[in-house]
């Protein structure tokens, strides 16, 4: 896949790792009705691509993205924005199920849709500058389909108090509430990202895979039923001829030193 093959999105396909770089800066790389279908687009072709282990998201400028396309917006019906949100929802469901790993590199503010992102990624690294936030209700739109995600990564009260008051809150306090993994300094997140991208694509993909399944599965699985469905995954990942082999090489290692000839 080429890195500038969309107008929106810069894909930079660096096996183990591809970096989606959200692409409109002089706009705070807006959620547009483009931008998704790009997104959907390169995301779905990177989901085939066996040599990419990890994506990492972050955008072009000063900000990650500042939300929804506000220009688009004024110009759709409730309906036709009805129509394009699915598209959105589209977008959400596929990042959330990802069959790789993702990872958000918030070099900037992360406002509405781009605070979305970064709840759908696996993990997230922020800059020091970052800052999120959902200021939907300030502009009388309600903060809606944010709460699914918000629900599993922190606590009621303090999401309550993000969505109610519209405020947006820096990296340190989105690292205490567990909406990011860690701080850097500015200008290095996507290092940052990069280096931890590395670390986890030295395993074995379908191990991470495997992985990522049932940490998404079992969110909403009553807990005795849980542990069931972790144990056959565990199981199903041991069938896979790549696990046997490390066995092997493993065993005869040590067999190895055991024998000084």
């Amino acid at each position: 896949m080429p890195p500038n093959n969309y107008s929106r999105l810069i894909v930079e396909r660096k096996p183990p790792i591809a970096v989606v770089t959200l692409h409109e800066p002089d706009k705070r790389n807006p959620f547009s009705p483009t931008l998704v279908h790009e997104m959907t687009e390169a995301l779905t072709g990177l989901a085939k691509d066996d040599e990419i282990v990890v994506i990492i998201f972050t955008g072009s400028g000063n900000a990650f993205s500042g939300g929804a396309d506000l220009r688009e917006m004024r110009k759709a019906t409730a309906l036709e924005d009805r129509g394009e949100y699915e598209h959105i929802l589209a977008l959400n469901k596929l990042v959330w199920n990802y069959p790789k790993v993702t990872i958000s590199a918030i070099n900037g503010p992360a406002l509405g849709l781009g605070a979305n992102l970064v709840g759908w990624s696996d993990l997230a690294i922020a800059e020091e500058r970052a800052t999120l936030g959902y200021p939907e209700v300030r502009a009388g739109i309600a903060s809606a389909t944010v709460i699914p995600v918000l629900l599993r990564v922190m606590g009621r009260k303090a999401m309550n108090e993000m969505l109610f008051t519209g405020r947006a809150i820096d990296a340190a306090e989105a690292h205490r509430l567990g909406l990011v993994n860690r701080v850097v300094p500015d200008g290095t997140s996507v290092a940052a990202a990069t280096e931890l991208a590395m670390e986890i694509a030295r395993n074995e993909p379908h191990g991470l895979a495997f992985t990522k399944e049932v940490v998404r599965t079992v969110t909403d699985m009553e807990y005795n039923k849980s542990i069931e469905y972790a144990r056959d995954i565990r199981v199903i990942s041991r069938l896979h001829p790549r696990f046997q082999a490390r066995i092997d090489k493993y065993l005869s290692s040590r067999e190895a030193r055991k024998d000084p000839k």
